[in-house]
């Protein structure tokens, strides 16, 4: 049973998340040994590039760490400069509601 507050409350948050939705961001990310990038629509601005980054390699099949007597990391590169600070919120790097980053994978032998 719903009460009338219930219900304007209810209408509100409807309003609310529309409105977060409408502030969302569209992130691409390109992979250079895959045709396709792996595109979100619907990034909220809050989510940080290590969020990002994991649904990125988890898109790609990729994981980082001991390979072939080595070691592999991939890093997020906006207009060509390597992001360094995982903890950057999208909504603070986007442009437009864009934000379009190239996953680097990186060896270390040893």
């Amino acid at each position: 049973m719903h009460t009338e507050a219930s219900l304007h409350a209810e209408h509100h948050e409807g309003d609310e998340n529309a409105s977060n939705k409408s502030q969302d961001v569209v992130v691409r990310v390109r992979y250079a040994p895959v045709k396709q990038p792996f595109t979100e629509n619907h990034t909220p601005q809050t989510d940080t590039l290590a969020d990002v980054k994991a649904r990125a390699l988890a898109h790609f099949h990729l994981s980082e760490g001991p390979v072939d007597g080595g070691s592999k990391t991939y890093s997020l590169s906006l207009n060509g400069e390597v992001q360094t600070n995982l903890s950057l919120k999208v909504g603070d790097l986007a442009e437009h509601r864009q934000l379009s980053l190239l996953l680097v994978e990186q060896f270390t032998q040893g």
